[in-house]
């Protein structure tokens, strides 16, 4: 899609990257932010081992714009948030999600992300989110603002970002062993996460772990 010269001129380094595993999403909301004028080029992809390929190749005097949705096929984007900065210190990071739960909002909140968008939103609050973003203001939208308003802030998630990943793993069905060879860890290191997990939420086993998790709407 072409842009009009008027942006162009104002926003000819911005590059707009979108990961979502849903196809149909992806393709949607990235001719919508074509729609809005605001970049010189934007891609979507469903997958994520795509999605990193084509971060490395950023070039680093854009202004790098990161459209996340929070559940990814096999993952949370957490962990992929964090590599996106390692990779893009300034890139502009945006967490574009359906989740409701106040303590799962607040904890993605907590990585100090540039904005947070629902899928419900609207067009005008897209363009919003990335003029706000511009202006070196965190921009969070309506929806997921009325989701926080009942958020008690003495209630925490009780795990770690890596934990998230492992039962995300569990949920799966991967055992102790596929796990650990798909995390690059030992299996050790899995089981000692297990127990730390299970201590947290006083389960007793996998099944009753894996239940708090989708309780808090986690997996």
């Amino acid at each position: 899609m072409k842009l009009h010269h008027k942006s162009l001129a104002n926003w000819h380094n911005n590059t707009a990257l979108v990961l979502d595993d849903h196809s149909l999403f992806t393709e949607s909301f990235s001719a919508l932010l074509e729609k809005t004028g605001l970049f010189s080029s934007v891609t979507g992809f469903s997958e994520e081992s795509l999605f990193v390929e084509n971060l490395v190749s950023v070039n680093s005097k854009s202004e790098a714009y990161i459209f996340l949705d929070y559940y990814l096929k096999d993952n949370t984007s957490q962990s992929l948030i964090s590599y996106t900065r390692k990779v893009l210190k300034h890139a502009k990071i945006i967490v574009v999600s359906s989740i409701t739960n106040p303590i799962l909002i607040n904890n993605v909140l907590s990585y100090k992300i540039d904005g947070f968008l629902s899928k419900t939103s609207s067009f005008s609050e897209v363009v919003e989110c990335i003029k706000c973003i511009q202006q070196k203001q965190q921009y969070i939208s309506g929806h997921i603002q009325k989701e926080l308003a009942s958020f008690d802030n003495d209630i925490k998630l009780p795990f770690s970002a890596r934990e998230i990943e492992i039962l995300n793993h569990f949920a799966m069905g991967l055992s102790v062993n596929a796990t650990a060879e798909t995390m690059l860890l030992s299996p050790h290191t899995i089981v000692s996460h297990r127990r730390k997990m299970m201590g947290k939420t006083n389960s007793k086993s996998i099944a009753e772990l894996l239940a708090y998790a989708r309780k808090i709407d986690l997996i």
